[in-house]
């Protein structure tokens, strides 16, 4: 009988409920690998200033409100969130196409098992660049292995600055990806850390610094030559037991993965407007308002600005507003809280500084 419920209320929905339903469905599936320890609220800062943390319960989720709009759209102008997080495809910006080589954002995370935000502002930049490749070879009498120069080769660099406002790192941590496909990084190229670019195919090498702190990747295979094994030097131990490390990728991928990103997708931004749906204990509503124009890095974007909250089975809720342009593809600010039914809850903040970008 539930499973008849639930398939029929499926066919009265349209793609856009659909990705919402799926939000709960994620949700609960990330919490599950995610988990912490203790129930947790953030209180978002009203005035701008540090966000308050506080042990408590879990609150109810508040709501936005759910009347429908009934005012028509003054303007017949129309534009979606049309590529959510996709900053591998060119943009378009005063009728011109761009593609996007860096941003610089203010990133701020609080992980579940702690009661402190920790903050970074990260910088990020990819171009086309050489290296001088080195490898491994074994001394077949020594049973070492010996670094061998290679020679130079021409790769796409992608780059990466974690700068410590405040979090366990006390100097700044660069972080390098040289690459002979970029399709296998682009992916990840807005996250603040990723160690998944280490498994990445066409990684030619890799480098991660933070003051006399190091470790380099060298990985010949990368571009086709299996004549010399990978080398490295240096230890990624700092780096790969950081929990700061840990919650910036964690919590970036808890808000990128978000399904509610793909109901914008059908939306008309430039039109206020609010929606709400619930069905088997999983709802959500949110709002969206047409806002200003924001200027960034010499160029000026329409924006709008919306607002969500959603609820899932056992206590699961979380709430959040973000700015957003249709012509990008990242929040220009973003804040939200998420908590999962055992009551583990990510607190993050994002806000863009600088875009560079590229005539495609």
């Amino acid at each position: 009988m539930i499973e008849g419920l639930f398939l029929g209320s499926l066919e009265v929905l349209s793609l856009k409920k659909l990705a919402l339903l799926s939000l709960a469905i994620a949700v609960l599936m990330i919490s599950g690998c995610l988990g912490g320890g203790g129930t947790s609220t953030i209180v978002p800062s009203s005035n701008g200033e540090d966000e308050q943390y506080t042990q408590t319960e879990t609150p109810e989720t508040s709501e936005i409100p759910t009347e429908t709009q009934t005012q028509s759209e003054t303007s017949q102008e129309k534009a979606s969130w049309a590529s959510p997080w996709d900053i591998s495809s060119p943009i378009t910006v005063d009728g011109r196409s761009y593609k996007i080589v860096a941003i610089k954002y203010r990133y701020k995370v609080r992980h579940p098992d702690s009661e402190k935000v920790f903050e970074y502002i990260v910088e990020k930049r990819k171009s086309q660049t050489e290296i001088m490749l080195y490898g491994g070879e074994l001394n077949l009498e020594s049973g070492n292995v010996e670094k061998v120069e290679i020679g130079k080769v021409k790769v796409y660099e992608y780059y990466t600055k974690l700068t410590p406002v405040s979090g366990e790192f006390g100097d700044p941590v660069e972080f390098y990806v040289w690459t002979s496909d970029p399709s296998s990084v682009d992916t990840y190229f807005a996250y603040p850390a990723s160690m998944t670019l280490l498994l990445a195919p066409g990684v030619v090498a890799t480098k991660v610094a933070s003051g006399d702190k190091f470790y380099i990747f060298y990985n010949p295979p990368g571009i086709g030559n299996y004549d010399y094994m990978p080398y490295t030097e240096g230890s990624l131990d700092w780096f790969k037991n950081s929990k700061d490390v840990e919650s910036l990728y964690l919590s970036f991928m808890v808000v990128t993965t978000f399904p509610f990103w793909g109901a914008l997708e059908e939306d008309n931004l430039y039109s206020p407007h609010e929606e709400s749906y619930s069905v088997l204990g999983f709802s959500y509503n949110y709002r969206v308002t047409p806002d200003s124009e924001v200027s960034i890095s010499e160029h000026t974007y329409r924006t709008s600005k919306v607002e969500w909250t959603y609820s899932i089975p056992g206590g699961g809720n979380g709430k959040g507003s973000a700015l957003i342009s249709a012509s990008l593809p990242i929040p220009i600010k973003l804040e939200g809280v998420f908590v999962s039914p055992q009551g583990d809850g990510w607190y993050l903040s994002m806000e863009l500084l600088e875009l560079g970008l590229e005539e495609a």
